[in-house]
């Protein structure tokens, strides 16, 4: 489940984002390493790295018959992201193991806590977490093909396309 240039979706928006990822809170998606969800954004396996794949816009099945990228092939359609850059559609993702978390909003001035959106074995949830996670090693990500309001690209696709550019707005 390697990332490749195929692996990438369309360019999506913060607000999109958060769209597809609470479309699993109605209802809660239950939770599942070899279980697949569909919904009107495409089928996807409900683990953590398959609902951040399908909040992200990736492809779900078909074209990947594993619904989804794994926690590594996200790490590469993403660029990492220092604490304070974070906003909504953002991801925390392991750097080790499993675990992704889709970064809401900060929950207090202090950011310490934050709202996210995870596949816990709950199901999908939206709830307050102590940054960076309940799991260690947790690494501030954005996808690669992630847009600001005004249409500017915040990544190049892989090292190809757009040089990294930000708004002031992701400043």
């Amino acid at each position: 489940m390697s990332a490749q240039v195929g692996d990438l979706g369309p360019e999506i928006s913060r607000g999109e984002i958060v769209e597809r990822a609470e479309s699993w809170l109605r209802p809660s998606v239950p939770y599942g390493l070899h279980r697949f969800h569909q919904n009107e954004y495409g089928i996807y396996r409900t683990d953590c790295s398959g609902y951040v794949s399908m909040a992200w816009g990736l492809p779900g099945v078909p074209p990947s018959r594993h619904g989804g990228l794994d926690n590594a092939g996200l790490a590469r359609v993403s660029v990492a992201v220092a604490k304070g850059e974070l906003r909504a559609g953002d991801a925390l993702l392991a750097t080790a193991g499993t675990g992704s978390v889709i970064f809401h909003e900060w929950a207090d001035i202090e950011r310490e806590h934050y709202w996210g959106f995870e596949q816990s074995p709950e199901g999908t949830v939206h709830r307050r977490l102590a940054f960076p996670g309940d799991g260690a090693g947790l690494r501030p990500s954005r996808y690669l093909r992630v847009v600001t309001p005004g249409g500017e690209r915040v990544g190049g696709v892989l090292g190809e396309g757009a040089p990294l550019t930000r708004s002031q707005e992701d400043r």
